[in-house]
């Protein structure tokens, strides 16, 4: 009997972005920044399904990188900027008319799409915010002499408040920052979509918000249960009064919105490997044929195996290709044209599934396809084909057809290109 193995493997798609910022100087326009990630199976931490983030980091975490990365953050900025129309008055009651800051930091749905049709949901939130605030010399501020300590006058100029080492409710801090002369760096963790806001002890009479960028939280699809290639979503938070971004009424961006753009590359691996002589096999019976030329006992069926390696990410199917049909299996024939069925079944490494969620332990197979997925990547697990005629059909090929020789061609067909 002839065995011909088929597979499909799944290229590898990978796509190349660079972070961009996008600065442009009038309200009416719109930030663009990138987000990317990969999922690549990691032979080293085969139970590890998730998409690595590779966004080139800016912002906040390139400055407070222990802090984020123990917090599973990453931080982008965001290419905008917002500034003063007008002077910031000391002890104002209303928050609108200072420096305040509003993120939208509940969790967003954003859908994603590959290029045949396949849509993924990820979860993206905005979690914490980092900006600089610059202004006159704050010893010219607040009166005092030059060449006062900055962090000290910044504290008188802010109520006893310094933005780098004090965030107001609901925000957080995340990390001391101290202060110059003229700017005021700070990095606050933002739980909820709710203004924080300061009030200076003396008038303002000009502030800028500079680089401002946002720390966030993606939490990404199955991959195992995504096709290969890559898939894009967008998404876009106004930016202004009253908008996602909010500044207040006195701060106003240089920018009307921020799109964020995602692009995740989804890069499976299904390979398999079989042995030199894999392709021709003889069915034979348990032990051999001597008990059958000794003493006559027919053999209660007729077996051969099949070995072999396998590497899987992503669900594929099985199915058979005959070259002599038996109703949806396939069959060995004779010089007469006597046909009898062989059983093909398939063993599967600990890590793959049937549709059924159950382990693969000589599992059927036919010309109709059957689906397995992973639950993990699989990495050189061992599989194996089962051969058998069963115990009638050798009863018939014996007592009808004895001495006659049995072939046929069995084409086993891997197919990755299905919906998971």
């Amino acid at each position: 009997m002839n065995i011909f193995k088929k597979k499909r493997s799944i290229s590898m798609l990978s796509g190349s972005l660079a972070l961009v910022t996008g600065f442009l100087a009038t309200l009416a326009q719109a930030a663009t920044v990138e987000i990317s990630a990969l999922f690549s199976p990691d032979p080293l931490n085969p139970h590890f399904n998730e998409f690595k983030n590779t966004t080139p980091s800016s912002g906040l975490c390139n400055t407070f990188p222990i802090f984020c990365r123990s917090r599973g953050l990453y931080s982008i900025r965001l290419g905008f900027e917002a500034q003063s129309q007008g002077p910031i008055l000391a002890n104002h009651a209303d928050i609108r008319q200072g420096v305040m800051i509003k993120v939208p930091a509940e969790v967003r749905i954003i859908q994603v799409h590959s290029s045949t049709g396949q849509t993924a949901d990820l979860e993206f939130s905005i979690t914490a915010f980092s900006g600089s605030n610059r202004t006159r010399d704050v010893n010219e501020l607040t009166g005092r002499p030059p060449g006062s300590n900055a962090y000290y006058t910044n504290n008188v100029l802010w109520n006893g408040m310094s933005w780098g080492f004090n965030a107001p409710a609901p925000c957080v801090l995340g990390a001391g920052m101290y202060p110059s002369n003229i700017d005021a760096d700070y990095f606050w963790l933002t739980p909820q979509a709710a203004a924080c806001g300061k009030s200076p002890a003396f008038d303002i009479d000009h502030l800028l918000l500079r680089n401002a960028s946002v720390s966030y939280l993606m939490t990404t699809p199955d991959p195992l249960k995504m096709e290969s290639g890559i898939y894009r979503g967008s998404i876009t938070y106004t930016v202004g009064p009253g908008m996602d971004f909010d500044f207040g009424d006195v701060l106003l961006p240089t920018d009307s919105s921020v799109t964020l753009n995602f692009t995740l590359d989804v890069q499976h691996t299904l390979k398999f490997q079989f042995p030199a002589g894999a392709d021709r096999l003889a069915l034979n019976p348990a032990g051999g044929w001597q008990q059958w030329i000794n003493h006559g006992r027919r053999p209660e069926k007729l077996v051969a195996n099949q070995d072999f390696k396998m590497w899987s990410s992503t669900p594929f199917s099985m199915k058979l290709q005959c070259e002599h049909a038996v109703g949806v299996h396939c069959g060995v024939k004779n010089p007469a044209g006597d046909i009898v069925a062989v059983e093909t079944r398939v063993t599967l490494p600990e890590g793959l599934q049937d549709d059924a969620k159950r382990p693969v332990n000589r599992n059927p197979l036919s010309i109709v396809p059957s689906v397995f997925a992973p639950t993990y990547y699989v990495d050189n697990g061992r599989a194996a084909l089962h051969f058998d005629v069963a115990r009638e059909q050798v009863k018939h090929m014996i007592e009808e057809h004895s001495g006659s020789t049995y072939s046929g061609s069995v084409t086993i067909i891997w197919d990755s290109s299905i919906t998971p």
